[in-house]
């Protein structure tokens, strides 16, 4: 009979285990993604009142001391009872606490803490109550392993356990530090209600039965079929996926405009370079200023003056200044292959005003030494379009 009910309770634990392990391999590519790998999160974080559960069991509690061996293994059986509360914080992590115990029977040696009758010679039957009072941590292997499925129906979870556990019997009890670990089977019955196979062994001091001889360790393992009510929000969602914002063309735009301002920087530095080095230049000293007309050109329909054009004019406004009593004439052209004549008369009005201008703020040239003179496209004083887009100082 004792090697009977051990293969029963070995074979119960083997077919709850390869059930398990069976139905999540048949439901496993449900939990795949699109490159068909399996899916684990992240899960978003419930409210601290989801996925909460509450559980009751009924089943055998098995102790084993220090005399297990003067009696058959079915009767060392003593009923048990599990009553918890926990909380899942994840699709595979979750707490719980609880209440397990009610009895533990055995035998004994002598009038010991929890003797009861004589049983042969002076062997007693020993019979006492047990509280086990502990906190346990629980890995849901099939969420971990097979990915989250709300209705999966077999969920293999072992956990580990620690608390207070405390003996009781013949006005006398026994308080000792525990530790556990277990195995516990859910099985979906509906969306509230679970089936729970759980077995459990709890580890305590050899004096927790009040016989101190053999091994320092003694144990009892439970085994209890009950069911799991689960209240609240049940479910647990993945986190959307982050969408990573395409700041490329932003970059490029950003490294283009750079790109620019370097050049221009280079630009006006090298145009400085040139106004330095024109500056340092002495003039040789002459009794008389002689000048030569200048021209000053332009892209055709503007009357903007370029860096270049600007150095030019500083030039020429020098030749001015040396002559305080002569007035110079700034004759505007435009050409007449382009653009009609009203046209051609306003941008050569234009363009000399803007080389009157440039000479007067900038090189601070006297006005009254300048004569305007707009010629529009009637005097076109070169050969070719291009060359009469142009002011003449002279």
């Amino acid at each position: 009979m004792d090697r009977l009910l051990k293969r029963v309770l070995v074979a119960a634990l083997v077919l709850s285990t390869t059930c398990a392990f069976a139905q999540q391999e048949g439901k496993v590519r449900e939990n795949r993604d699109d490159n068909n790998k399996i899916v684990r999160g992240p899960y978003l974080t419930n409210r601290f009142f989801d996925n909460i559960f509450i559980g009751v069991a009924g089943g055998v509690n098995i102790y084993q001391g220090e005399n297990d061996s003067y009696g058959s293994f079915g009767k060392r059986l003593a009923p048990a009872l599990d009553i918890n509360v926990g909380k899942w914080f994840t699709p595979s992590v979750g707490a719980r606490i609880g209440y397990s115990g009610i009895n533990a029977k055995g035998w004994t040696t002598g009038q010991t803490l929890y003797a009861k009758d004589l049983f042969e010679k002076n062997v007693y039957n020993e019979k006492f109550g047990v509280s086990y009072l502990h906190a346990d941590f629980m890995w849901n292997i099939s969420n971990a392993i097979s990915g989250y499925r709300e209705d999966r129906t077999w969920n293999f979870v072992p956990f580990v356990g620690t608390g207070w556990a405390r003996s009781y019997g013949n006005d006398a009890y026994n308080n000792e530090f525990a530790m556990s670990i277990g195995l516990l089977n859910n099985i979906r019955l509906c969306k509230v209600v679970d089936l729970t196979l759980e077995a459990r062994h709890m580890f305590v001091n050899q004096n927790f039965d009040g016989v101190v001889r053999g091994s320092k360790g003694e144990g009892m393992t439970s085994v209890t079929v009950g069911l799991t009510f689960k209240l609240n929000r049940r479910n647990f969602n993945r986190a959307p996926k982050e969408v990573v914002p395409d700041y490329t063309p932003y970059i490029d735009r950003i490294n283009a405009l750079e790109n620019t301002i370097q050049d221009k920087e280079d630009q006006i530095k090298e145009l400085n370079n040139q106004l330095a080095a024109a500056r340092k230049q002495k003039p040789a000293p002459v009794t008389k200023v002689e000048s030569a007309p200048m021209a000053i050109f332009f892209q055709i329909g503007k009357a903007d003056l370029t860096d270049k054009e600007m150095i030019n004019l500083g030039y020429m406004a020098e030749i001015i200044k040396k002559s305080p009593g002569k007035t110079f004439k700034v004759i505007g052209s435009a050409d007449k292959s382009t653009g009609s004549a009203k046209r051609n008369q306003q941008l050569s009005e234009m363009r000399a005003e803007a080389v009157c201008n440039a000479l007067v703020e900038k090189y601070g040239v006297d006005k009254k030494q300048l004569q305007i003179v707009a010629n529009g496209c009637n005097n076109e004083p070169f050969d070719k379009p291009a060359l009469n887009r142009v002011t003449i100082v002279e």
